[in-house]
């Protein structure tokens, strides 16, 4: 009798440590999810040797591999809804989307090269070997 209960206990522990597993599986699988749609490529607008990596156009495979100011194809990772004014808002001429992260806005803003033309205000959405989206 007394073993009967003891295996009735583990099988009602494993059965719950497995339960925690995968729901813990699950919600860092989501978070994981989450976490790299809350950023996109932004192309363009670059300094030189700031890119983020590969521009496959131009055979550049590594970050800070871009070899000038604004080259086409070199990408950074910016927040997610920013790509498209970008430069404007690093400028605090344009505000950010509504829960745009302080922090990862900050450190795009510092890959951002100069703009000549006022007319720049973004960059352009690339995959990850700098190709248009």
């Amino acid at each position: 009798m007394k073993n009967e209960k003891l295996i009735k206990n583990s099988q009602k522990t494993i059965g719950s440590a497995i339960a925690t597993s995968v729901l813990a599986t699950a919600l860092l699988g989501a978070s994981s999810v989450a976490s790299a749609a809350s950023t996109e490529r932004c192309a363009d607008i670059v300094k030189g040797g700031k890119n983020t990596c590969a521009v496959k156009s131009l055979g550049i495979s590594c970050q800070g591999n871009a070899t000038e100011d604004n080259m086409v194809g070199a990408w950074i990772k910016v927040p997610a809804g920013t790509c498209g004014n970008i430069v404007s808002i690093c400028a605090g001429t344009a505000e950010a989307p509504e829960g745009t992260k302080e922090k990862k806005l900050a450190k795009a803003c510092k890959k951002i090269a100069p703009q000549s033309d006022e007319s720049v205000v973004g960059g352009r959405l690339v995959d990850r070997f700098g190709e248009s989206i």
